[in-house]
Order: C-alpha cells, then sequence, then structure tokens
C-alpha cells in the first residue's frame, strides 16, 4: 500500500500512459521526480513536472516528425517503430524518446 499522497510506479506510468520500465529514463533525464525509497512517486512532484513540460501528458500519443520538432527539434520517428497515415509516419512519444536517449547513451 503506498501511503497517502504518493502514486506507485503503476499508477505514475498509467497516468503518463508509459511502460514502468521507462520511468526511470525520464528520472534520469531530470524532466521528472525520482522515486521515493519505495518506488513511489510524490503527487505534488508529479504534478509540478506536468505543469512545467505539457508535453509530459502527452507520452503515449502518436507524433509525426512536424509535431516532434514542435517538441524538440533533435527527435524523430525511430527506424522500424510507428505507423504510416496519410503519407506521415507515427510513434509514440515515449518511444522517440527511448531512442533518442538510447542513441545519446
Amino acid at each position: 500500500m503506498v501511503m497517502p499522497g504518493m502514486l506507485s510506479a503503476s499508477r505514475t506510468a498509467r497516468l503518463l500512459d508509459v511502460p514502468e520500465s521507462f520511468l526511470p529514463l525520464l528520472s534520469e533525464h531530470h524532466v521528472f521526480p525520482c522515486p521515493d525509497g519505495d518506488g513511489a512517486y510524490d503527487v505534488r512532484m508529479v504534478r509540478m513536472a506536468l505543469s512545467r513540460l505539457p508535453w509530459l501528458r502527452r507520452l503515449g500519443v502518436p507524433l509525426c516528425d512536424r509535431e516532434l520538432a514542435l517538441i524538440d527539434p533533435r527527435l524523430t520517428v525511430p527506424p522500424f517503430k510507428g505507423f504510416e497515415w496519410a503519407s506521415r509516419r507515427y510513434c509514440r512519444l515515449w518511444e522517440c524518446l527511448d531512442h533518442a536517449w538510447g542513441l545519446a547513451a
């Protein structure tokens, strides 16, 4: 059971529409708060991150290259990921970030 004012990792992942395994990457890149010792996230810190970086609410949304460029011009749809629709390639934002951060490491 999680203490009041805290979110479990699974609830946080559902809130952001990402797999739980992606949460540590967000923390490592300083765009999301780090969990406490029990792996839970402080609700106030999560709200602050979401208000500071509104694109965090779109992590599970498929975006095309034009939309990704509005978040960060270096982001692109990774090869062999996503889908094509209306002559554009789309991929979920968290997958694009995962790919970009993996290349940077």
